[in-house]
């Protein structure tokens, strides 16, 4: 009889047990919907109308990002030949110096025209646009663009679509 009870007891335990772990994750799992659910309202906000971004500086944002996606390509390719100097010895320091002023005099100049680029959008644009832009890293957010292994192993005039 006292076997009985206790067998009752441990059952009736191991149900409560089971009980409110289930209520747990189902708690759970409604708090994570309900956060993801707020997160993505306030993500629907956000289109070019809404920052105030007309198509004219549209196609300014299209030329600055393709002069930045060039200064990353030619940027691999000067690399790739000042690797190729490292590893020859038959090249003449004249030589190396040479390629390394050519190297440098292209660099200041793509980034001339990037600045420039980016100083005329930040004059027309809105604040907002401003924003969005600097954090998306369009415009300059002092935080240098990584360039990943995979793009420097396909050929230099494809590059995978960027998220946008």
């Amino acid at each position: 009889m006292q076997a009985d009870k206790r067998m009752r007891k441990r059952y009736s335990h191991i149900w409560i047990k089971r009980t409110v772990g289930i209520l747990i994750c189902v708690a759970l799992c409604g708090v994570i919907a309900w956060a993801q659910k707020s997160e993505n309202q306030n993500e629907q906000a956000r289109t070019w109308a809404d920052l105030g971004v007309t198509p004219a500086h549209q196609t300014q944002l299209k030329a600055l990002w393709e002069l930045k996606r060039q200064k990353e390509i030619q940027a691999v390719k000067d690399l790739k030949t000042l690797n190729r100097f490292v590893k020859d010895s038959l090249v003449t320091d004249a030589e190396i110096q040479e390629t390394l002023d050519e190297f440098r005099a292209k660099r200041k100049e793509t980034q001339a025209q990037i600045d420039k680029a980016e100083e005329a959008l930040i004059e027309i644009l809105p604040t907002q646009a401003q924003l969005h832009l600097t954090l998306l890293g369009i415009l300059d957010n002092g935080v240098p663009r990584k360039i990943t292994k995979s793009q420097t192993n396909k050929k230099t005039d494809e590059t995978p679509e960027q998220k946008k």
